[in-house]
């Protein structure tokens, strides 16, 4: 375990997809496609940032196109776009 110091580093995710999503192969396509919505985003955001994705089992059936709505609706919200300032009430 390594110790956290004040410098800035590069923003770094993760997926994490639960068994009760479906079987494997599922599992494994859900993780392929966030990850590919992660690098396509990753210059737009803030630097710094952890982000850990966890996928519901409703997302098993959903297309490329409504994963990166979500992800950029959700990433709006939580202001982790490097042009967006952060909320004052979250």
């Amino acid at each position: 375990m390594g110790v956290m110091s004040d410098q800035v580093t590069e923003t770094q995710g993760a997926v994490v997809v639960s068994r009760r999503v479906g079987p494997a192969v599922t599992r494994n396509k859900l993780k392929r496609r966030l990850r590919e919505v992660y690098r396509q985003e990753l210059p737009g955001l803030r630097t710094g940032l952890w982000i850990v994705v966890t996928v519901k089992p409703s997302a098993a059936n959903a297309t490329m196109e409504s994963l990166r709505s979500e992800w950029l609706r959700l990433g709006k919200r939580l202001s982790i776009f490097s042009d967006s300032l952060p909320d004052q009430g979250v």
